[in-house]
């Protein structure tokens, strides 16, 4: 009889909410708490309605227990991450999902919360405020350490991350976060057989461990591929889930040891996990292509800031993977000329600009030109130019062109079909790379690359260098002098030697630039064509007729 009245007691508070009758749906699922207090679902409905009432913070309780009662419930999970993101809690929101993300992996809605989290600089910036509170009270807790570290990454502070994960490691080299977190750092600073050591450790102690088998997999010697193989296929065998970067790492050793061809179906198997979680959204792409125009049309002259500060700001776009590290690399290897790597500020900016659906004039822009500067991480004192190589800022030029009269825009271009190439066979898992998991999409997204170019050139003529990746790897003296001219920099002879800069590499192109300035890479799509015929029947030839297309 009591199971009978919950479950219509239950039905009735669910046909309120339906019909939008909140107070009604809400003060059914409270006495519904009362009388049956074991029912998981009155605390699920009660926190789902308020909600829908926008009232987030006393939902939180509700999802809470909802969790605590039911941990094997994902809805509740997701509904506890959301209110906790809702209610600016982000810290503990990030990681909250993140958490569960490793026990829900293919989960979108944990997804869809981490990436807006992580879309936001402000997001990054309120975690290191949070966790700098709490390491006045306890400065040795590695785990505060750690998080601030990944949150000054973020946004670009890269001796402040080093500096932390440093000092995380030092006191527990044990936690396998805080273990993998250093490896990459050291990696990231060009050391690659410390990195490789301490992933080792990290094996040794969670044999499972996805993370540390990708990285491995990234950068093993051929003595130890055996191993790392016979790993990655116990881990992928004992799985209770669908998991990419375990995916993504079983591809990096077929590609070692049988070759690119023989591996490509394992990436594309890699490949369509991960853009089921998250996938790309070309309409809506399209949409923010047209509203962008909009904002900057051909018809009227672009707003300008009158700003003309030093240091000079540098930007290199382009498509990921068509060399912008490399020209940062390049540039930053003169003495004078800071890299600061890529910066998500003009990303943050231009996006609050267009959710606040305000105008953006002369001083919109001087607004956006002071606010990238005080939000930009120290460089160097008497540094006469800065580079910013984030590559996606070619969706955002109009803002920056406008903020910086004086910058330069260096616009890295390279045959769709190599760059296409390179992206399906890596892991890309930042939110603004949906596109790299579906061969469809990264062919849209390069059209879409070439069309905001087009747009660009239109309303800034003269003032972006487009440089092809194919002339720069094989004459770079020419290259790297024409970028320098351009941008009224000093040339450097060491800026023919990129491999020399010691700077961290925070990008996919780690241990390319690495090496001396190579021409192998160019046209490697033709040995694999039959394996990404739909990205090669996506590319529309007009966009790019600097390449024969058959």
């Amino acid at each position: 009889m009591a199971q009978q009245t919950a479950k219509s007691l239950k039905s009735k508070a669910l046909s309120d909410l339906e019909a939008g009758k909140l107070p009604q749906a809400l003060k059914k699922a409270q006495l519904g708490i009362k009388k049956f207090p074991n029912d998981s679902d009155y605390h699920a409905i009660a926190g789902f309605v308020l909600t829908e009432m926008k009232r987030y913070k006393q939902s939180i309780p509700h999802f809470v227990e909802a969790s605590r009662m039911k941990p094997d419930d994902a809805q509740f999970v997701e509904n506890l991450a959301n209110a906790l993101m809702q209610t600016g809690q982000i810290p503990r929101a990030l990681s909250y999902a993140e958490h569960k993300l490793e026990q829900f992996p293919n989960n979108k809605e944990l997804a869809r919360v981490i990436d807006e989290i992580q879309l936001k600089g402000r997001n990054w910036r309120l975690i290191i405020e949070y966790i700098t509170q709490k390491l006045e009270k306890d400065p040795d807790n590695a785990d505060l350490l750690s998080s601030r570290a990944r949150a000054y990454g973020e946004v670009g502070f890269a001796e402040h991350s080093s500096r932390d994960v440093s000092r995380a490691y030092e006191l527990a080299p044990e936690k396998e976060l805080i273990a993998l977190s250093k490896a990459t750092d050291l990696h990231q600073s060009g050391d690659k057989e410390a990195a490789k050591s301490i992933l080792w450790s990290v094996l040794d102690a969670n044999p499972r461990s996805s993370i540390a088998l990708y990285r491995l997999s990234m950068m093993a010697d051929k003595d130890q591929s055996e191993q790392l193989s016979a790993a990655i296929d116990t881990a992928l065998s004992e799985s209770e889930h669908a998991n990419s970067v375990l995916e993504f790492a079983k591809a990096l050793t077929v590609s070692r040891h049988e070759g690119l061809s023989a591996a490509l179906p394992q990436f594309a198997r890699a490949n369509a996990i991960q853009h089921d979680i998250n996938p790309y959204d070309n309409a809506r792409e399209e949409e923010r292509f047209n509203e962008i125009c909009k904002i900057f049309p051909l018809d009227a002259p672009p707003p300008t800031s009158g700003q003309s500060d030093t240091p000079t700001p540098i930007f290199v776009i382009g498509q990921p993977r068509s060399g912008t590290t490399l020209m940062e690399m390049m540039l930053s290897s003169a003495p004078d000329i800071a890299g600061c790597g890529e910066l998500i500020i003009a990303g943050e900016l231009s996006q609050q600009i267009m959710d606040d659906g305000k105008t953006f004039d002369a001083d919109a822009a001087a607004e956006f030109a002071r606010e990238y500067r005080r939000l930009m991480p120290p460089i160097p004192e008497g540094s006469t130019a800065f580079v910013d190589k984030i590559p996606h800022n070619y969706q955002r030029l109009g803002f920056i062109l406008s903020a910086f009269p004086n910058a330069r825009v260096i616009n890295m271009m390279r045959d769709p079909r190599d760059v296409g190439l390179s992206k399906w066979i890596r892991r890309f898992h930042a939110p603004g790379m949906r596109y790299a998991s579906n061969l469809e999409s990264i062919a849209h997204s390069a059209n879409l690359y070439r069309r905001y170019l087009a747009h660009w050139n239109r309303v800034f003529s003269g003032r972006i260098l487009t440089i092809a990746y194919e002339d720069l790897v094989a004459d770079p003296k020419t290259y790297s002098q024409k970028a320098a001219a351009f941008c009224d920099i000093e040339w450097d002879a060491r800026m023919m030697s990129p491999e020399k800069n010691t700077k961290q590499v925070r990008t996919a192109s780690i241990d390319q630039v690495r090496k001396k300035i190579s021409t192998s890479s160019i046209g490697g799509w033709r040995d694999v064509a039959e394996h990404i015929q739909p990205m090669l029947d996506g590319f529309d030839p007009m966009l790019w007729p600097e390449y024969k297309f058959d």
